[in-house]
């Protein structure tokens, strides 16, 4: 591919995913197949549900708002990062790790990914909604039915951490 692949600030494809708002930026077919970039908005307490690792390396770039970044290492130490807007954070392929806004705020980060393998996992949990700045009103925790097919989901695209007490997801 040799086009240039320009998005402006509010553009793009806007997915209400699990609580998060998702804005793919970039996708594989504007990257010659080579990577994702995403804009996140993650409310107070939001990301993934678990710690996980995939193929893909990822670079996250913190816009606004505190993050817990929880990774184990191949000793099997955890170790957590506070990031914080102006940050960056770079996780290798197949590293275990997790991340959390656990500011009292909306935190947005922009997501690098190489290979875009996650960008079909997105589109597959993610509702399309117009509005990034006003996604749905949830006030329903997830039904068992809901968290079991997101599960499901995840482990289609990524390995799950085993239940570790030393934890707090």
């Amino acid at each position: 591919m040799n086009t240039i692949h320009h998005v402006k600030a509010h553009e793009g494809e806007h997915l209400y995913a699990a609580g998060d708002v998702v804005t793919i930026k970039v996708g594989s077919r504007n990257s010659a197949g080579s990577m994702l970039v995403v804009d996140a908005r993650v409310p107070a307490g939001g990301g993934p549900p678990v710690i996980h690792r995939n193929p893909s390396s990822k670079v996250f770039y913190f816009l606004e708002g505190v993050f817990k970044i929880t990774t184990v290492d191949a000793d099997n130490q955890v170790n957590t990062i506070r990031a914080e807007a102006g940050d960056i954070v770079s996780i290798p392929a197949m590293a275990w790790h997790n991340i959390k806004n656990v500011g009292s705020a909306t935190g947005r980060y922009i997501g690098i990914h190489s290979p875009p393998q996650m960008e079909p996992f997105l589109r597959k949990i993610g509702q399309p909604i117009d509005d990034p700045l006003h996604p749905p009103k949830s006030t329903e925790p997830p039904s068992a039915e809901e968290q079991q097919r997101l599960m499901a989901l995840i482990r289609q695209y990524m390995d799950i951490f085993p239940h570790d007490p030393r934890i707090a997801e």
